[in-house]
């Protein structure tokens, strides 16, 4: 099951979501009164009332905005006017509804491609984090916006990172699993952390279902270094733009490659990080 908000004013609102229900799609009125099946083929539609009053705690995996100003733009994952919704359906929500079902992730580009800095990823993250934390309570320790989109300023791929810090291996397999009523689901393999020191620590990781928003979900124990390196780098960055320029200058160089695989890329980025945190350690931060 796939659970959408439709927020914005009332006549476009009621608009979009009679389009959507002429598109097949099940509208209620309280996402409270549903019970939950990720199992179940069905796209359901929830009135969420004005934009800025959705109560995420129904765990909508995305939120749309019918024909939003710009300045309630933070409120819906994507806006649209009713007569968008044809495209919106088949090109987002099928699909997105699909992969959650079978547990498959949304395709993604696998060439390195820088983009942005786009000020529309902290946002993005923020709805990301809001839904992830109503999914895992109290296992999730703290979850923070990670990776190159939370540095302002920085060009990224367009692929939002998420890290989730928990108790214990055993917890942070749970918190992977819970992540599918997020919108994420569980990637085959084994997943490992790298430190500062190259040293690697297993994780669990969640990745989008959502065609419509590529984003990496890394669940860590807390007794592992790696999350506290993952935010020293953000942080680091953040706060040097001598060390952000630098960064930005590799990142280019290895996306310019004729063989710029993401892996490949992620991979060849370690020296200078792991040389960055060396740097950050010393200075105290």
């Amino acid at each position: 099951m796939l659970l959408v908000g439709v927020v914005g004013e009332g006549a476009a609102r009621g608009a979009m979501l009679r389009r959507l229900a002429c598109l097949g799609v099940r509208r209620v009125e309280a996402a409270a009164d549903l019970a939950w099946d990720a199992d179940r083929p069905a796209i359901v539609a929830v009135d969420g009332g004005e934009a800025g009053s959705f109560d995420c705690a129904a765990l909508p995996q995305l939120v749309i905005g019918a024909c939003g100003a710009a300045s309630s733009v933070a409120t819906a994952d994507v806006w649209a006017t009713a007569a968008g919704a044809d495209s919106l359906f088949a090109s987002r929500l099928v699909p997105f509804e699909r992969n959650l079902r079978t547990g498959q992730r949304a395709p993604r580009r696998q060439a390195a491609v820088l983009v942005g800095p786009d000020p529309a990823w902290p946002g993005q993250a923020a709805r990301l984090i809001e839904r992830l934390q109503a999914a895992a309570g109290a296992a999730a320790l703290r979850i923070d916006h990670v990776g190159s989109t939370s540095v302002a300023g920085l060009p990224a791929k367009d692929v939002v990172d998420i890290q989730i810090v928990v108790d214990s291996l055993a917890s942070a397999r749970g918190v992977a699993d819970a992540a599918r009523r997020a919108g994420f689901v569980r990637p085959q393999g084994a997943w490992f952390g790298e430190d500062r020191f190259g040293r690697h620590y297993p994780e669990e990781v969640a990745v989008d279902a959502d065609p419509g928003r590529p984003a990496n979900v890394n669940v860590r124990p807390a007794d592992a270094p790696v999350w506290r390196d993952v935010l020293r780098l953000r942080d680091w960055l953040r706060a040097h733009e001598a060390e952000r320029d630098a960064y930005l200058a590799l990142k280019r160089s290895l996306a310019g490659r004729p063989d710029n695989h993401v892996d490949r890329y992620g991979t060849d980025k370690m020296p200078w990080i792991r040389a960055a945190l060396a740097r950050a350690a010393e200075a105290g931060a």
